[in-house]
C-alpha cells in the first residue's frame, strides 16, 4: 500500500506515523507531498522515514495529479493545518482514492495564525468554511482529542463513518528504558519543573513568559528545552533567577535528560485561544509520562481529562498554592500511576486502528477489528488516588 502524506508544513505528528508504520513491518510506504520544509531540514531528522518527497510549487493541483498518475498511490492521508490541501485533494480526487483528513489542531477555534514558518493570509470565517468542507467530504477523520469531536458536533458538521481519534502517542524507542533514582521528596532544593516544546513571545498560547516567571517567583526552580531555539527567553533565563535555558537536543538525548526533573509543564497561555486549548493533548503529554515524569497543566479540558481519567498528573486554576500539593501524598500517588502507565501510551500499541482504517477504505472486507485509542482501556487507580486529586 502506497501513501501520499500531503501536508503545508510536514510536523512531527507525521513522523510518528511513519516510524511506527516501519517498526510494524507492514506493506505500507510513504511519500510525503508538502508546501514549506521537509522534517530534516525543519528538525533535523525524518525524511529517511519517507520513500519520496515532493514539494508542491506554484500549481499544487497538477503536481498532485501527477503525483499520484506516477506513483501509483492507494490512499491519501491530508494532515492539517489548515485544510486547504485537504480539500484540494478531494476535488481532485474524490471517489476516485480514497482521503483521510487528519485534524491536528481545529482552525476555527483559533484567535491566531497556526504557527509552523509558513506565510499566509485568511481570516477566521475562511477558515470555518474550509474546516467544514473537510471534515464533511473526507472518507475518513482522525482527531488528536474527543474534545475535537464534541466540538464538530456541536457545530453541527456531517462526520463521515470512520472517525476515530489517535492521540500524539510516542514512538516506543524514545522511552528511557530506565528512570534514575532520585530523592524527589527532598526539602534541600527547590521543586523542578521542565518545559519541552515550542515557545514563542507572540502573546499566544506558546507565550509562556509570564508563566515562567510565576514559577520561579513561587520558588521552583524552571528547566526550559525549546524545540527550537528563541533568544528571548535566553534572556529571561539570563534575567530571572531560578529560570534555566537549554540548548535544544535530539529527542532521544531530550528525553535521557528531562528524566532528572520532578514534574513536567503543559499548561498554556489561554488568553487568545482558551477554545483551542481545550482540544489539545500535545506531543509533549506522551513524552513526559514515558520520562516518568507527572504532568502540570490548567484545567484545558482535553488534558485535564486524560490527567484525572489516568490518575498522571495535577490540575492546577493557580500556581499559588502548587508547591504544597506537589509535596503531598497526591503527587506521590500520580507519580507511582505515571510509572507504571509509561509504556501504555505508545506509537506501536495503537497503531493498528490507523491500519485497520486504511484497510476499511481500500476494500478489505474485515471490519475494524482494533479500536485501541487511549480512552479505551482504564488503568487501575487506587482509591487514595481518586480521594485526593484535585481538579
Amino acid at each position: 500500500m502506497h501513501l501520499l502524506f500531503v501536508q503545508p508544513q510536514p510536523c512531527i505528528r507525521a513522523l510518528k506515523y511513519a516510524e511506527g508504520f516501519r517498526q510494524m513491518d507492514s506493506d505500507i510506504r510513504i511519500s510525503f507531498a508538502y508546501v514549506g520544509k521537509t522534517l530534516t531540514e525543519l528538525y533535523g531528522h525524518g525524511d529517511e522515514c519517507f520513500e519520496a518527497w515532493f514539494r508542491l510549487g506554484d500549481n499544487p493541483a497538477a503536481e498532485l495529479r501527477n503525483i499520484v498518475a506516477t506513483n501509483d498511490i492507494s490512499l491519501i492521508h491530508s494532515h492539517n493545518a489548515p485544510d486547504t490541501l485537504t480539500n484540494l485533494c478531494i476535488d481532485l480526487f474524490r471517489g476516485e482514492i480514497p482521503i483521510v483528513h487528519d485534524i491536528h489542531d481545529l482552525m476555527s477555534a483559533r484567535k491566531t495564525a497556526y504557527e509552523d514558518g509558513l506565510n499566509r493570509t485568511g481570516n477566521g470565517a475562511n477558515w470555518r468554511e474550509e474546516e467544514q468542507q473537510a471534515i464533511e467530504r473526507s472518507d475518513a477523520v482522525i482527531t488528536v482529542s474527543d474534545t475535537i469531536f464534541d466540538i464538530v458536533r456541536w457545530r453541527g458538521y456531517r462526520l463521515p463513518e470512520i472517525a476515530h481519534v489517535y492521540a500524539n502517542y510516542i514512538p516506543k524507542r524514545f522511552i528511557p528504558k530506565t528512570l534514575p533514582q532520585i530523592d524527589r521528596n527532598s526539602t534541600d532544593r527547590p521543586m523542578r519543573i521542565v518545559y519541552e516544546g515550542f515557545i514563542s513571545t507572540n502573546n499566544g498560547h506558546y507565550d509562556l513568559r509570564t508563566i515562567f516567571r510565576t514559577l520561579a517567583a513561587e520558588g521552583f526552580e524552571v528547566h526550559i528545552y525549546p524545540s527550537r531555539g528563541n533568544s528571548d527567553y535566553q534572556t529571561l533565563a539570563d534575567t530571572v533567577p531560578n529560570i534555566i535555558y537549554h540548548p535544544s537536543l535530539a529527542p532521544e538525548k531530550l528525553f535521557e535528560e528531562i528524566t532528572q526533573y520532578d514534574f513536567g509543564w503543559a499548561g498554556f497561555n489561554d488568553t487568545l485561544n482558551k477554545v483551542h486549548l481545550d482540544t489539545v493533548l500535545p506531543n509533549k503529554l506522551f513524552e513526559y509520562i514515558a520520562c516518568g515524569l507527572p504532568v502540570i497543566s490548567f484545567p484545558h479540558k482535553a488534558l485535564k481529562s486524560f490527567l484525572v481519567t489516568y490518575g498522571v498528573g495535577l490540575v492546577i486554576d493557580s500556581i499559588s498554592g502548587l508547591a504544597e500539593r506537589l509535596r503531598a501524598p497526591e503527587a506521590v500517588v500520580v507519580r507511582e500511576n505515571v510509572q507504571g502507565l509509561r509504556w501504555n501510551f505508545t506509537v506501536e500499541a495503537n497503531l493498528e486502528l490507523i491500519v485497520n482504517i486504511y484497510r476499511q477504505l481500500n476494500g478489505a472486507t474485515s471490519s475494524l477489528a482494533t479500536d485501541r485509542h487511549y480512552m479505551e482501556t482504564q488503568p487501575v487507580i487506587s482509591t487514595a488516588a481518586r480521594s485526593s486529586r484535585q481538579t
